[in-house]
């Protein structure tokens, strides 16, 4: 099976096959529930190299094992291979040949033809002079992203907020390579006048894409606030929380201390989890996966909720609008279970209620 004409791809595919050093294997949230080796970056890689060499065709069952990668970077954290390349573009040749999940197929039309992923309640816009890019989440949400937005008034910052259309992340992340360099042109043709102004960003992984497939100057609307909080002197929370940090925001853009410094001004009692920053587990909800598989991304969820249990705190914290939902859901279930609850909040929230 071909993979694709970098070269650089195949010599990794066969470095780690050499190598086998397993650094990923342990931590990888997937392997964690089910504990099969073949859903670990060291198996997708055995198995890439098998379909290199002819030993494995092209199937549903190997599609299936791609699509429950959360595309987390744990691994790559752990590694100097380059294991998201690696996974994304094979998923994309499996697409190719039509091995794709339904689930995604579906949502990458929607945003191939609309231009979004979820409905829009209400079209949010707000005249200013920095412009800020919501993502399809928060889109969706006007309520959490009017009171984020304004915090971001309270901090002194000026957004512009305008109609929007969807970065195309799913498509990118799930292999349609196709459809997603569809949505670079309209991508482009909406926001091409911003290719020399930075742009404040909300979602972590619309971040990311803005950045590295769209080429755009980004910058977190989280670092211009904590640029900005300790001079607002906000009322103090008095809480005891741990911080989650989100892939993309953490691992992929470095953003790990300012979130942390907001919590420490906003009087919280911050205690840290065994695995935090480059090296924090994912909440589930990453690369398609909870699409074609809720089940499993719960039970990721759970397995992260468990580690801020342990430090007997009454809050987890986060920034990113798919953690806070999918770590919710592993704290339900977990309370269903065991009778203990902690709660999920967003720190957007905690912003908006310490400086009310």
């Amino acid at each position: 099976m071909d993979i694709g004409n970098l070269e650089r791809l195949t010599e990794d595919i066969y470095t780690c096959n050499r190598a086998r050093c397993g650094f990923c294997v342990a931590d990888c949230p997937v392997y964690r529930v089910k504990g099969f080796e073949a859903y670990t970056s060291r198996g997708k890689m055995m198995i890439a190299r098998a379909l290199l060499e002819g030993l494995v065709e092209p199937s549903a069952e190997v599609q299936q094992i791609l699509d429950e990668c959360l595309l987390c970077g744990y691994c790559q954290a752990r590694c100097a291979l380059s294991n998201l390349d690696i996974f994304t573009n094979l998923r994309q040749r499996l697409a190719d040949l039509e091995f794709s999940a339904q689930q995604h197929r579906e949502k990458v039309s929607r945003i191939s033809q609309e231009g979004r992923l979820f409905d829009r309640p209400a079209a949010l816009e707000r005249d200013g002079t920095v412009p800020l890019y919501l993502g399809c989440l928060y889109q969706s949400n006007p309520v959490e992203t009017r009171t984020i937005i304004s915090v971001l008034e309270k901090c002194g910052l000026d957004p512009l907020v305008s109609e929007e259309v969807c970065c195309g992340y799913l498509a990118e992340a799930t292999g349609f390579g196709t459809e997603f360099e569809a949505v670079q042109k309209r991508f482009t043709a909406t926001y091409g006048t911003y290719s020399d102004q930075e742009i404040l960003t909300l979602c972590p992984t619309c971040t990311v894409t803005l950045k590295e497939k769209h080429g755009l100057k980004v910058k977190h609307a989280i670092i211009g606030v904590a640029e900005r909080i300790e001079e607002l002197d906000p009322r103090q929370l008095d809480l005891k929380a741990t911080y989650h940090d989100p892939c993309h925001l953490g691992r992929m853009l470095g953003v790990f201390e300012e979130p942390r410094d907001i919590l420490r001004t906003l009087g919280v009692e911050l205690v840290e989890m065994e695995q935090n920053r480059v090296f924090s587990a994912c909440c589930g909800g990453g690369g398609g996966l909870a699409d074609v598989n809720p089940s499993l991304a719960v039970e990721i969820a759970k397995n992260r909720v468990r580690e801020a249990l342990e430090l007997r705190v009454e809050n987890m914290v986060t920034l990113c609008p798919t953690c806070e939902p999918t770590l919710l859901r592993g704290a339900s279930r977990l309370a269903n279970e065991t009778g203990v609850f902690i709660d999920v909040r967003g720190l957007w929230e905690l912003l908006d209620e310490a400086l009310d």
